[in-house]
């Protein structure tokens, strides 16, 4: 972790210990994860110790996917460590839940669907990349693992989902940038229309948080091209949360900063379920958990 925000992230968490699970606990990777977590004093679960099959099969027979299941499929589904791991925080007996070492993000998210759900005020789940440079500068990238091509609706719940993981993580306000090949009108494409609706919707639901769009990268982050393409610009190339008009960029967007410039990418970060559940990369290392792992622990406390 980045010294200043794994500070900010471990002083939250002294005031309590959320239990938090790595159900994936045959890898190698979680292994000395939770064996370092457990020395750094984290609350971490054992997928061990939870044996209630009975209570389990019943909590899972009130969910509708389950129609028409046999007995013995319901004994399958419930027997899967990623699927007890989220009954077990459906119940409450954990706090949040780490997985995706050795599964992957699809399965992550639909089992997480099927037993935590979508929160109410949502429709769809999306993920977001909390990007720190190495001189601590952190800017959080979305939707970067779940909705490949995503409708205007879709973008404004991308982006207060985003603003709201900014905020949580850098302790700061979030200024959005809504991103194309266009800026203003520069360009005229269905793309460029989506992203522009978005932006529309976005202020008329939103008007609270800094936003602006359609808007080039640079745009968004040079003062001097900034004042060039734009006028009056609410962000005044401020931006700290950028929303991609697609899953193709935005996954490049945070692999060519995460590769070429050394940033830390912290994530895939689930947003929009009942529940803190969040998705790590099959190439993972030791310290992506850990530090995936602690923000999972913020967000249940945040939300206690």
């Amino acid at each position: 972790m980045k010294k200043k925000y794994s500070k900010y992230i471990f002083n939250k968490l002294k005031r309590k210990s959320p239990k938090i699970l790595l159900p994936e606990n045959n890898d190698a990777r979680v292994i000395a994860a939770i064996k370092k977590m457990k020395e750094m004093g984290f609350n971490i679960a054992d997928i061990n110790e939870y044996n209630d099959t009975e209570q389990y099969i019943q909590h899972i027979k009130n969910k509708k996917f389950t129609n028409n299941w046999t007995f013995q499929m319901l004994q399958e589904y419930v027997s899967v460590p990623l699927n007890k791991g989220l009954i077990v925080l459906d119940l409450g007996e954990i706090d949040g839940l780490v997985a995706g070492a050795a599964t992957s993000t699809a399965n992550v998210i639909k089992s997480s669907i099927r037993v935590i759900g979508i929160k109410k005020d949502f429709r769809w789940i999306s993920s977001s990349f909390f990007m720190v440079s190495p001189s601590n500068v952190a800017y959080t990238f979305s939707d970067c693992g779940v909705i490949p091509e995503p409708s205007s609706e879709q973008l404004v719940s991308i982006a207060y989902q985003a603003s709201i993981t900014h905020k949580m993580l850098a302790n700061e306000e979030p200024k959005i940038a809504f991103l194309s090949f266009s800026t203003k009108g520069s360009a005229d494409h269905y793309k460029v229309k989506r992203v522009r609706d978005a932006v529309n919707i976005f202020s008329k639901k939103y008007p609270q948080i800094i936003h602006d769009g359609e808007l080039q990268f640079d745009a968004a982050i040079d003062l001097e091209v900034s004042n060039k393409k734009i006028k009056n610009s609410k962000l005044n190339a401020e931006a700290n949360v950028f929303i991609f008009p697609d899953l193709d960029s935005a996954n490049i967007a945070y692999k060519i900063t995460q590769y070429l410039a050394d940033y830390t990418a912290w994530g895939p970060l689930l947003n929009g379920f009942n529940k803190p559940v969040n998705d790590l990369s099959r190439g993972c290392d030791v310290e992506d958990i850990i530090n995936i792992t602690s923000i999972t622990a913020l967000q249940s406390l945040l939300k206690s």
